[in-house]
């Protein structure tokens, strides 16, 4: 089998495998498999999650792809928006060819921005775990309007990071490139090093998924891969020269940052982790017990922290007052919070919708609670949102919502309507999954109508997404205001 058709295999496998990873309190992640072309070569990336949640774009180290988030994703795509692309030359990736791509930290990182920019307006968590530092740092200065957040796992930000063995290393190979220092780099391109990061430091080695590994030795045993990585190897030291201009980053923008530390690394020392909270004081970190790749074996506290950490959140209230670009809310639970407004914030409002429009093929999101008189496998609505064909998607599924105690949110298609003297009967499909919502009369249906900053005044009723942002500060990506009399009824 050639090495074309054992990728085209292996992703078929593992992308079966991955949708059906399954855990006690999680339900596995519907994981969309893709590619896209950037200057002629073909990015594979996962994407999970809803768009209209915060974007976090999944940065992996080496020899490893993608693959290195398969247990992370489950975890954080009900909280986010998920992106995670291979570099050329790894994973699923295109290798391509020498007179195409030069491999270099700048030029893989040109291929990420292009890449990140196809996908729309991008406003970015970024995580970063070994040469993923690299790329997510440069990312960072060449568009620190894109930076909502960054992680870090394992990667550097300053030489106090690095094992002195592989500062030598490092040190070996700087400067004008010879066949010995390609073979000294070469040598650490092989499926010996893998197994070194993979294990070293680890809790347990011998239950350590062997699918980790196994995924890597496809591009380790491709030529051109191979050269790429090694050529990667040996532009290392410009990241080390490039550590003042990232650190300098970080202690004029201060973003909002969580570091996650497998502290046995072989390469990269908890030092690495206290740089970085060096840098930017209000920064979370997290040691862990393991090795290099964190996510091995911590994947699930780690999702925890992100979660927990930046994660976004409702808030539904009444706009007290407005200053420049920071709304004083007085909330539904009786409190005062302050949202700031990025540029980039989205504002719209609500019109009322006619019931009798809703047909089979709509799009909804419909908040609702079960109640008795329900049927057994349906809820009462408490509000209806009509999409826009546009906004198809928009939170496809059905979960728990906190319009109010108990209540749930359903993101589907309608496929039938049953009018009744007292209201009508909506069955909304999502997957191969199909539930009854009964919307009386009464119930607000609602579409969404436009809207402006100018529209942010004080009285007028807001229901908005906001997330932690820098400094304690908390800013709202979304807003739905009242206009017109109408208010938001989510």
């Amino acid at each position: 089998m050639s090495i074309s058709r054992l990728i085209r295999f292996a992703a078929g496998f593992l992308a079966a495998a991955m949708l059906s990873l399954s855990a006690s309190d999680v339900q596995a992640a519907d994981v969309s498999y893709k590619y896209s072309t950037v200057d002629g070569i073909k990015i594979f990336y996962r994407e999970a999650g809803d768009k209209s949640k915060p974007t976090l774009l999944l940065l992996h180290g080496f020899p490893s792809s993608s693959h290195e988030f398969r247990d992370l994703i489950p975890l954080i795509e009900q909280n986010f928006h998920i992106v995670a692309p291979d570099y050329p030359g790894m994973g699923y990736s295109d290798a391509p060819p020498a007179d195409r791509f030069a491999p270099t930290f700048d030029n893989v990182t040109a291929v990420i921005e292009k890449f990140v920019a196809s996908l729309g307006d991008p406003h970015l968590i970024v995580y970063m775990t070994d040469f993923g530092g690299p790329v997510g740092m440069r990312l960072a200065v060449h568009h620190p309007d894109w930076i909502s957040g960054l992680i870090f796992q394992n990667a550097i930000v300053s030489e106090a990071g690095v094992d002195p063995a592989r500062r030598q290393r490092d040190d070996a190979i700087s400067g004008e490139i010879t066949p010995a220092k390609r073979a000294l780099a070469e040598s650490h391109v092989s499926l010996a090093t893998a197994l070194l990061l993979y294990q070293h430091g680890a809790r347990n080695p011998a239950a350590l998924n062997p699918d980790a590994w196994t995924n890597d030795a496809v591009a380790l045993a491709n030529p051109d891969s191979r050269r790429i990585m090694t050529d990667l190897q040996l532009d290392i030291p410009q990241n080390v020269a490039a550590f003042p201009a990232w650190q300098a980053y970080l202690r004029t923008y201060q973003p909002r940052t969580l570091v996650v530390w497998g502290k046995n690394d072989p390469i990269f020392l908890p030092a690495g982790a206290a740089a970085v909270k060096q840098l930017v004081p209000d920064a979370s970190v997290r040691y862990y017990d393991t090795g290099h790749f964190a996510l091995e074996e911590d994947h699930v506290d780690i999702a925890a922290q992100i979660n927990a950490f930046f994660a976004s959140t409702h808030v539904r209230g009444q706009i007290e007052s407005v200053q420049g670009r920071t709304l004083t809310v007085l909330t539904r639970e009786g409190t005062q919070v302050q949202l700031t407004l990025p540029e980039w914030a989205r504002f719209a409002a609500v019109k009322p919708f006619d019931p009798a429009l809703i047909k089979p093929g709509s799009y909804v999101g419909a908040a609702g609670i079960t109640k008795a008189k329900a049927k057994a496998n349906g809820v009462e609505a408490l509000e209806v949102m009509v999409y826009r064909e546009e906004r198809r998607g928009t939170g496809e599924g059905h979960y728990d919502w906190d319009l109010a105690p108990g209540s749930t949110m359903t993101g589907a298609t309608v496929t039938s309507v049953t009018e009744k003297p007292d209201g009508r009967d909506l069955s909304l499909g999502y997957g191969d999954k199909t539930l009854t919502v009964s919307v009386p009369k009464q119930t607000p249906v609602v579409t969404f109508a436009p809207a402006t900053f100018d529209d942010l005044k004080p009285g007028a009723a807001i229901f908005a997404v906001a997330v932690p942002s820098s400094h304690g500060q908390t800013s709202a990506t979304s807003v739905l205001v009242e206009k017109n009399g109408v208010k938001p009824p989510l």
